[in-house]
């Protein structure tokens, strides 16, 4: 749910609810600074999202976690940094935001920002050649 505006559709709504969200962020409510990167990426003001992002994700909320690789990765409201944005994948992915692991494993298997990984699409593939579940974790 964004804003106010869903419940009325009033720009001073919105304006308010703006100003109630800087207001609890500047006192460090994660949950309120990664609202505001949403909010200010609807609106597409993409370089307050970015910021307001980023600080959502220095405070470890994974779903702030997940959306700072998505600016990094698609360059909203920065230049697009693939290595940067497998880390904060990497990071929410660890604090168990899956979707941010499925997005982590997308960029290795084309090589964008990580190592290219990839074994042949055939039955040999499951042989004992195949890289085992540990030596994975120890190339991510």
């Amino acid at each position: 749910m964004h804003l106010p505006t869903l419940i009325c559709g009033c720009r001073l709504w919105a304006q308010e609810g703006i100003a109630l969200l800087e207001k609890a962020a500047g006192q460090g409510h994660a949950y309120a600074m990664f609202k505001l990167g949403e909010t200010h990426g609807d609106r597409k003001e993409h370089e307050k999202a970015f910021l307001w992002t980023t600080k959502g994700a220095e405070t470890g909320l994974p779903k702030a976690m997940f959306n700072l690789g998505v600016c990094l990765y698609q360059g909203v409201g920065v230049a697009p940094d693939y290595p940067a944005a497998a880390g904060w994948y990497r990071c929410a992915a660890d604090a168990g935001f899956g979707v941010a692991a499925g997005n982590l494993s997308t960029m290795y298997t084309v090589g964008r920002g990580t190592v290219y990984h990839t074994m042949p699409a055939t039955s040999s593939s499951m042989s004992s050649t195949r890289p085992s579940f540990l030596e994975l974790n120890c190339i991510l």
